[in-house]
């Protein structure tokens, strides 16, 4: 017997649905290869841009980290000082790897570099963004280190197959942790960064791991920020997107003429 129309009609609906589900997601989440860096006046104006590759920044500028060294962010603490200031809860679940990457002020500096007003921001494939003051990037607090973008992980090798980068990350210090270990843990996130950067999980219980944005592909550097409009967070409409629409429209069209 043959399937039933309705039967026959659900069936293609359903995977229609499934292949805009595939085309939405298929590049979310997915390791980017390189990273384009953009400058801003105060007004929005693009003042310069530049696209560089990991094997680039590699072969032409400093590398941070050696592929054998590893480092840690802090997840939330739970119970007691939630500030942790022995850095020694929740950090050893939270090794990010031995990583190696190019610091961000490198990166700066290929298009200009970012005055002292400047704010930069980091923003992921999928749109996350984050937010630093230039001194955060040009003078950190020895307590976070070097603000840098990770490229490599030693269990994965380099990007794509290294899923999580490009990971903003932090060289940290090895001074409040008991194993010695290159941390930026809470302790040292509320020390080197103003209150109204800290991170909270649910809004409660401070974490730095919420700061490490992954799989960025955009740095974007605005000048005088406090005088300009904070970032755009809307993103182009990508390809998946634009053909995931299609399909949509493909499916009611079938239906219809079913």
């Amino acid at each position: 017997m043959g399937e039933h129309p309705a039967m026959k009609k659900s069936i293609i609906c359903l995977s229609l649905v499934m292949a805009l589900c595939l085309c939405l997601f298929a590049g979310a989440g997915s390791a980017a290869t390189e990273l384009t860096i953009e400058k801003y006046d105060a007004a929005g104006n693009l003042l310069n841009t530049t696209t560089v590759d990991y094997q680039w920044m590699e072969k032409n500028l400093p590398v941070v980290g050696n592929g054998y060294t590893h480092y840690y962010l802090q997840g939330p603490v739970f119970e007691g000082d939630i500030w942790d200031p022995t850095e020694s809860v929740n950090v050893e679940s939270k090794d990010m790897g031995a990583l190696k990457g190019t610091a961000v002020k490198d990166l700066c500096e290929l298009v200009g570099g970012a005055g002292e007003n400047a704010e930069i921001t980091f923003i992921a494939a999928d749109g996350l963004q984050k937010t630093f003051p230039q001194k955060y990037i040009y003078s950190p607090e020895p307590a976070m280190g070097t603000v840098f973008i990770a490229w490599y992980n030693k269990e994965e090798g380099y990007v794509p197959a290294y899923y999580s980068g490009m990971r903003l990350m932090f060289t940290g210090d090895t001074s409040r942790n008991p194993w010695g270990y290159h941390v930026f843990g809470i302790a040292d996130e509320k020390a080197a960064m103003d209150e109204e950067d800290w991170y909270f999980y649910s809004g409660k219980y401070p974490t730095t791991t919420g700061l490490s944005v992954q799989n960025i592909d955009t740095i974007k550097i605005t000048e005088n920020s406090s005088a300009a409009p904070g970032p755009d967070a809307t993103r182009s409409p990508s390809f998946g997107i634009v053909i995931g629409i299609a399909g949509i429209l493909g499916a009611f069209l079938i239906v219809r003429k079913w």
